[in-house]
Formats: C-alpha cells, structure tokens, sequence
C-alpha cells in the first residue's frame, strides 16, 4: 500500500505536460485503454504510449504497470476541469 500512497502529491507541476498529454491523462483516468485513446486522437497505439512514458517521466512516477492509471485517479481533481 505505500507504493500507491507514495504516488500521491499536492505538489505536482501539470505546466511540464502538454495539453495532448493532459487529455491523455484525461482518458486514462476515464479507463480507457491505448488503442481507444489512438481511437479518439486519430493516432496509434505506439504514439500514445510514448505520451504515457513522456507523462510518468515528467511526474517522475515509478515505470510500474499501472502507475500511472492509478496517479490519475487519486490525482483527478488536480487535472480536470
């Protein structure tokens, strides 16, 4: 469980990600998996999950499965509007 709480932060600077990567992070925190965000962006597979890599590395989240999908659930107040 400290894995997860560690992943939690008030202070996270959204102003380092893009706005593609913060409706990224807006479909995965809906659940939505790779290839239906490639769906709605009308890209690939591959260019949204290098949008992840770009987004877990600019919140300097651990490389974990699903680390990301769970900051963005315990941080969605931080990014949505």
């Amino acid at each position: 469980m400290a894995y997860f709480q560690s992943q939690i932060t008030e202070d996270v600077d959204l102003s380092r990600l893009t706005a593609i990567e913060l409706q990224i992070l807006k479909f995965i925190k809906e659940g939505y998996s790779s290839p239906q965000i490639a769906g709605f962006r009308n890209c690939s597979s591959r260019t949204v999950e290098k949008h992840r890599s770009n987004i877990i590395q600019k919140l300097q989240l651990k490389p974990k499965p699903n680390s990301l999908l769970i900051w963005a659930y315990k941080n969605a107040k931080l990014f949505t509007t």
